[in-house]
């Protein structure tokens, strides 16, 4: 049979069917290195991101609203029910199909099994010809018409199981699909290359970003935040119970013997004081009959006394009541005698007898008021006349006075004026004066500015001739010669340079394609060793090996090959390791009765055996074309070599011209500079010579200026004269009138002076006149009082007659009765004396008698008092005892004064005892109390509630003390069993973290195997990156390890006792850690990471993403990137024949020889790369496989083919003679 070298697994071409191009097909072929090129936001890198959809990213995780798309996925890549994406794709098994489109505006898949025909997605065209495109509602249906195997999935993580191969066996629906379509090897799968793929892709330095991606692999796509589970609430409650338990033990150490002791002298009181309760009860019965009968005794005595009191009271209220009534009869006749004397003395006041005698002159006081009257108008009419001629004289006075006053005002304005005309003459003089030396200074300036601009002409000149210094005409024309000479000798030397350089490069690109041809020629022959020993291992698979299931066929057996052997694999044949056996057909893990390691059947050979005779007939195919290519490949070396030879010759040729040439030039060069020298020197003689004259005239304009000051100076000099001689002129007229002005204001003031003294003198002699008349004041003042006396007399007399009338009445009606009052206030007061006699003598037989009733009823109460005191003391005592039962009647007797003298002492020893109890009960409850829903709380608690009432704590003393124990005996060994349950689990824990950290390291060498075979950089050394893990440094980590390490001393010491207070603490150290009944941390934050690389000779380290752009510079960051991304890629794919495409995004960074290098890093590992590119170099150009332009005018994709780019054309025509086939 024979064997088939099997394809690598590849994406052959992305095609977009009315896509985000409307209407339109655009199809890449992406089987080789692709570039995309156009101008900027044309979509280059839209159409880069569907490599990752191909590769199982979610399109929400590709398209984010960022950037030209601000929609979905959906909506932007497939917005219609005729919008397709299409992946061609090869794997072991053939050419496939992975199709996008949307349905109920979510994105959804179909794997097609066969290469992509435009027909699969049309229907019958339309009568005009147009092809009509089958909507994806009928696409699953359309295939299975025409019977293609098909497999339809409906979300990103189905997708990514299948073409990634992740399905297990539980997947069973999707387990069959993988077989068929996915790019993994069989038994193998490619997880997490998704991932990978996408990050080449972002170009993201973030470190946090790089730790997601290397933790999602390490965790095999699982997720990423490591969580542990335990119910914290029953470790808090074990908690809680430990520390109870704990604190019990202390309790019954230290406190639990006390209270027993307390809760016994409790006991032993308690049945003493129920025997005094007994006796108490007797005493008391005794007492209260004592009571009762003293009682009666003392009540009949207060009877006999209340009697007696009644009588006594009604005598005595009798004779209060006739002694208040004659009391009243005085006080009525003492009060009607005062009021008449009161009224009598009132008419004396009003002095009745005189008012009789000035009512008889009442006519002479008129007289009086008349003739008084009469004299004052006549004091009035002689006062007026005086004061009237005394008006006239100060009337003429004062107009004398105003006279004067206007007479010297008008003297004084014509002064003012003829001041002020003199100081306005003075003014103007003094103005022209100014004008003058104005215009003085004015023509001065004027003369100074017309010399100085006569000397800066001439400076101006001479600066001129100066800078006008030059080489002469002959000289400026031998140095044109001259230079026109050395501009022809220098296009000559750069076509020369040109030509060489085109020849160097020519034999540079020779030996590019020679060491391409060599690397392919060894390549091949590797390829066909390679092949070689495949088919090798699979013809060895036919031979029976040693305990190998073929062998365990052959022996038990017959024509094993007709029947079973029809079904399993060659590489199932010599497995030596699926413990075969045969079985009941019925057995659930047989196949036609033999029993296999099923699993690792489905693990380790999932190929059949017709799969496998087409990977030996492909392997005979390839071996026979790589031979042909070697022969092809040899021969096109040497004529590469043959042409670098005749370039070798050529280049020798031009590189003597150039020499040849260099030597003219430096010739050419001497003689311009000897030319220029000379000219040099001449120039700087005449400079010379017009320096010094441009130094005189500035002496000359220094010196005018120094002249122009003086005569300034002389000018202000002239002016300060002239302004003197003119003050002194008109000083004196100045002096004259303002002494005259002076004058003037002094006679002024001494007018109104002499006016003021003048009117005084008038005042005076006005009043001398009216004195001498006997006119003042005085006399005015004295007519005027008399005049009221009389006026009040003569009002006073109108009312006189009315009030001697009632004078006279009062007299002979209530002052006759005084007498008869007088008498009859005599006698009431002499029966008031006669009835307090008696009253008194009354008094003195109630107090004998009260005294004797006293004295028995004292005696009667003292008896009283002792009884009752002897009773309540008993009723006390009793009640004090109250709490106690009562004992039998059998109970020993004690006397009452034994029970008084010794109760408060047992009272006091039992009242201690009892409080003893609560205070012990009280520190066991409190310290219980701490550990909140602990079982041993909780027993008291229960025990606490069942009781009606329990103050002093008694109850539930006797409960800690007898029944608790019991309980705690169960509790422990809940504890000890739960704390070696709980110790394992989170010990279990710790070595789950413990080796994640040895996995990250084992990760990280991993990861560094394959960076090490991607130096291949200019200016970049070795690369790796290390994983640094950091749990020793975490809490979560610490804090159980110090558990464990405790955990372990316990359980290796002693299970069977409680565990150390260390073990609880421990514990509560860890349980702080959980959240909501968890321990959750991101894989990603158990480590951190550091890239290092050899940067031109430098190692340079970077922990941050700033410090991996800072390194060396952008492009050189990305290539650490790419080298770091495309080595995970290698690591996923291991020796699985898969050819990733990496989606790469702006190379323009990047330098030449770099980009080279990349290219040949990929073409190393097989790997493709697929490119953006605006406008690339045509330097690496020629390394592309297919070249597209997206012209977004015409909204559409072009491929650039041979004929558009010469080189291209070339590279395409080398590659035809050495293949055999088209591009």
């Amino acid at each position: 049979m024979t064997l088939k070298v099997a394809p690598s697994s590849k994406l052959l071409r992305i095609i977009l069917i009315d896509s985000y191009f409307k209407g339109k097909r655009v199809e890449v072929d992406v089987s080789g290195h692709t570039n995309l090129s156009g101008t900027n936001a044309a979509g280059k890198t839209t159409f880069l991101k569907l490599v990752r959809i191909f590769f199982a990213d979610a399109p929400g995780d590709v398209v984010k609203v960022r950037g030209k798309i601000r929609e979905s996925f959906v909506n932007y890549y497939l917005p219609r029910l005729t919008s397709y994406i299409v992946f061609e794709y090869q794997t072991h098994s053939g050419i496939k199909q992975a199709v996008c489109f949307s349905k109920n505006e979510s994105i959804n898949y179909l794997f097609v099994d066969k290469p992509f025909e435009l027909a699969d997605y049309t229907a019958e065209p339309s009568p005009d010809g147009t092809l009509n495109l089958i909507p994806c509602t009928n696409i699953y249906r359309h295939f299975h018409l025409k019977q293609v195997p098909v497999k339809a999935v409906s979300s990103p993580s189905h997708y990514q199981k299948i073409i990634l191969g992740t399905a297990v066996f539980s997947d069973k629906d999707l387990t069959e699909a993988k077989h068929r379509f996915s790019l993994a090897a069989p038994g193998k799968n490619l997880s997490m290359l998704n991932t990978v793929v996408g990050a080449a892709l972002e170009r993201n330095t973030d470190f946090k970003r790089i730790k997601e991606l290397l933790s999602s692999i390490m965790l095999n796509g699982g997720k990423n935040e490591l969580e542990f589970t335990m119910d914290v609430a029953s470790l808090s409650i074990w908690k809680t119970d430990y520390n109870a338990l704990r604190t019990y033990d202390d309790l019954a150490s230290s406190i639990l013997p006390k209270l027993s002791k307390s809760l016994y002298t409790a006991e032993n009181s308690e049945a003493i004081l129920a025997e005094y309760k007994h006796n108490l009860l007797a005493y008391t019965e005794q007492f209260d009959y004592s009571l009762k009968a003293l009682t009666l005794e003392l009540a009949a005595l207060n009877t006999e006394n209340s009697t007696a009191n009644l009588k006594t009271s009604d005598e005595k209220n009798s004779l209060a009541d006739q002694i208040s009534e004659n009391n009243r009869i005085v006080d009525g006749a003492k009060r009607q005698i005062e009021t008449i004397e009161a009224e009598k003395i009132s008419w004396e006041d009003k002095d009745v007898g005189s008012l009789k005698s000035d009512y008889a002159n009442i006519d002479h006081y008129q007289a009086q008021l008349d003739n008084a009257s009469v004299e004052k108008a006549n004091l009035l009419d002689e006062a007026q006349n005086i004061t009237a001629k005394f008006d006239k004289l100060k009337s003429k006075r004062q107009a004398q006075f105003y006279n004067l006053k206007d007479q010297l005002s008008s003297q004084l304005s014509v002064a003012n004026a003829e001041y002020s005309e003199i100081r306005v003459k003075q003014n103007r003089v003094m103005s022209e004066a100014g004008y003058d030396l104005k215009t003085a200074i004015s023509e001065n300036e004027n003369q100074l500015q017309q010399l100085s601009a006569d000397y800066e002409n001439k400076l101006s000149h001479c600066h001129f001739k100066l800078q006008s210094v030059d080489v002469s005409k002959e000289a400026r024309a031998q140095i044109n010669l001259a230079q026109q000479e050395l501009q022809r000798a220098n296009e000559a030397l750069n076509a020369d340079s040109r030509q060489a350089i085109d020849f160097e490069r020519q034999a540079q690109n020779s030996a590019i394609q020679t060491d391409k041809i060599l690397s392919e020629m060894a390549d091949t022959a590797n390829k066909i060793k390679t092949k070689v020993s495949a088919k090798n291992d699979l013809e060895h698979l036919l031979n029976p090996a040693k305990n190998s299931l073929h062998e365990f066929l052959v022996n038990n057996v017959d024509d094993w090959s007709e029947s079973i052997g029809k079904f399993l694999a060659p590489a199932v044949l010599a497995s030596t390791h699926l413990n075969p056996d045969f079985s009941a057909e019925g057995s659930k893990n047989n196949f036609k009765g033999l029993t296999l390691d099923w699993d690792r059947v489905y693990n380790d050979f999932a190929k059949t055996s017709d799969t496998i005779s087409a990977e030996i007939e492909q392997i005979d195919q390839h071996i026979l074309q790589l031979n042909e290519t070697k022969e092809k490949l040899s021969g096109k070396v040497k004529a590469i070599a043959n042409e670098q030879s005749a370039l070798q010759q050529d280049l020798i040729k031009i590189k003597a011209k150039i020499a040849l040439k260099q030597q003219l030039l430096e010739s050419i060069n001497a003689n311009i500079n000897q030319l220029n020298i000379e000219q040099k020197n001449a120039i700087e003689q005449a400079k010379l010579v017009l320096e010094t004259e441009a130094k005189a005239l500035n002496n000359a304009l220094s010196k005018l200026g120094r002249e122009n000051k003086d005569k300034l100076s002389q000018i202000n000099q002239q002016h300060l004269d002239r302004i003197r001689s003119l003050q002194e002129q008109h000083m004196g007229q100045n002096v004259e009138l303002e002494g005259y002005i002076k004058q003037t204001e002094e006679k002024s003031s001494q007018n109104t002076t002499e006016y003021s003294l003048a009117i005084s003198r008038l005042a005076a002699d006005e009043k001398n006149q009216l004195n001498d008349k006997n006119i003042d004041t005085e006399s005015l003042n004295k007519l005027d009082n008399e005049i009221v006396t009389l006026e009040k007399q003569l009002s006073r007399l109108k009312n006189a007659p009315g009030i001697i009338s009632s004078y006279n009445a009062f007299m002979s009606n209530s002052y006759s009765q005084l007498d008869s009052l007088n008498d009859k206030s005599f006698k009431a007061s002499q029966g008031v004396t006669n009835l307090t006699q008696s009253l008194t003598e009354l008094t003195d037989r109630i107090k004998a008698r009260k005294a004797a009733f006293i004295l028995n009823r004292d005696a009667i109460t003292v008896k009283l008092s002792k009884v009752s005191q002897q009773h309540e003391m008993a009723l006390r005592l009793t009640n004090r005892l109250g709490e106690f039962e009562q004992a039998f009647d059998t109970a020993q007797p004690h006397s009452f004064e034994t029970i008084c003298g010794e109760l408060d002492n047992i009272l006091k020893s039992h009242r201690k005892a009892l409080k003893s109890i609560k205070g012990y009960a009280e520190q066991v409850i409190s310290q219980m109390n701490i550990h909140l829903n602990s079982a041993i709380k909780k027993s008291i608690d229960m025990k606490s509630n069942a009781l009606e009432i329990d103050p002093n704590l008694r109850l539930i003393s006797d409960y800690i003390v007898k029944e608790l124990p019991l309980v705690i005996n169960e509790v422990r060994d809940l504890i000890i069993e739960n704390a070696a349950l709980r110790g394992m689990e989170l010990s279990g824990f710790y070595d789950q973290l413990k080796r994640y950290e040895s996995d990250i390291n084992a990760f990280s060498l991993r990861v560094n195997s394959y960076l090490e075979k991607k130096t291949v950089f200019s200016a970049l050394g070795k690369i790796s990156i290390n994983l640094t893990p950091l749990l020793e440094s975490h809490e979560v980590f610490s804090a159980l390890k110090s558990f464990k390490k405790t955990y372990e001393a316990w359980s290796k010491n002693n299970q069977q006792s409680l565990p150390p207070e260390s073990y609880g603490v421990a514990m509560s150290e860890v349980l702080t850690k959980f959240t909501h009944n968890k321990l959750v941390e991101r894989h990603s934050n158990l480590y951190d990471i550091s890239f290092e690389a050899v940067v031109n000779n430098e190692k340079k380290i970077a922990r941050s993403g700033n410090d991996l752009k800072d390194i060396s510079s952008n492009g050189m960051s990305y290539l650490i990137l790419l080298a770091f991304t495309t080595s995970l890629g290698s690591m996923i794919k291991g020796t699985q024949n898969v050819d990733i495409l990496y989606g790469v995004d702006e190379l323009g960074e990047i330098s030449v020889e770099n980009v080279d290098s990349l290219f040949a890093m990929f073409d190393k590992e097989k790997d493709t790369i697929f490119t953006a590119i605006p406008n690339a170099d045509n330097n690496f150009m020629g390394v592309y496989h297919k070249r597209y332009f997206i012209n977004k005018p015409k909204n559409r994709f072009e491929q650039i083919t041979a004929n558009d780019d010469p080189l291209l054309k070339a590279i395409s025509a080398a590659q035809t003679s050495a293949v055999g086939t088209p591009s």
